[in-house]
């Protein structure tokens, strides 16, 4: 009961799902989730939504089709979902939830440990919330590099699975731009290419922002422009039960 409770407040329904039978877009959903996992990750607000907006401009680029560009939308969204841990017991509150752990300092096998459970705490939300294997593989090799250099497992290449390259180039594009500036972010990429970042697809996402790409991140209503990104024929929508179910299985990601 009292996971419900801080999933209720975490998350607060849309007016419209108390109503009996009503159906909710869960990318909507999840655009409310997601100004709370920015924090929690220790991203600027908006971070999640820019990630999302640039991955699935990438794989538009790339001719992904929209069948599959519909796991993508969804992992680029919940990418961060692992810095949540369990609800704070001593209150009703979420206490935002508090941070996962703090940045690793400790020796490499601590790092990797660290890494580890934090990708598998994302990747079993999205099992609890049901959004698939594809999603969860994505989000559990996300920090995995082209050079095998990575965490958790050390993939290389093509071995690490293809959303999971888009999603950590955009979310290391956005990254980048908030720290360096859009033109650096730009240097930064082209310099990690072939080492943290698959080179075609860096390629492709510079040759997006040469034409204009990290523009469109300043747009006034990000967010209405990513939702617009998810195949419409394919959207997904949840009943109050379905969304109740999402809201609560994000904070019970550090039960298992």
């Amino acid at each position: 009961m009292r996971a419900e409770a801080t999933a209720r407040q975490a998350y607060p329904r849309r007016q419209g799902d108390a109503v009996a039978g009503h159906t909710t877009r869960v990318a909507d959903l999840l655009l409310e989730m997601t100004p709370t996992l920015d924090g929690l990750a220790g991203h600027a607000r908006g971070h999640a939504v820019r990630t999302c907006y640039l991955a699935m401009r990438l794989a538009e680029a790339l001719g992904i089709s929209d069948r599959d560009r519909l796991g993508l939308f969804y992992a680029a969204l919940l990418h961060d979902a692992g810095s949540v841990s369990d609800a704070d017991p001593s209150t009703a509150r979420p206490a935002m939830m508090r941070r996962l752990m703090p940045l690793p300092r400790g020796t490499e096998d601590e790092r990797r440990a660290i890494e580890h459970l934090r990708v598998r705490r994302g990747a079993q939300f999205a099992t609890r919330a049901g959004f698939g294997a594809e999603v969860a593989v994505t989000i559990m090799a996300l920090h995995e590099r082209w050079d095998g250099t990575g965490l958790p497992m050390e993939l290389s290449g093509e071995a690490i699975p293809i959303f999971a390259r888009v999603v950590s180039l955009a979310d290391g594009m956005d990254l980048a731009v908030g720290r360096e500036g859009q033109n650096a972010s730009v240097t930064t990429v082209h310099a990690r290419s072939g080492t943290w970042y698959d080179p075609e697809m860096a390629s492709v996402m510079l040759a997006l922002c040469a034409n204009g790409l990290l523009r469109e991140l300043d747009a006034d209503d990000l967010a209405s422009a990513v939702v617009d990104l998810e195949p419409n024929w394919l959207t997904r929508v949840a009943d109050s039960e379905e969304a109740d179910r999402i809201r609560n299985a994000l904070t019970l990601t550090g039960t298992a």
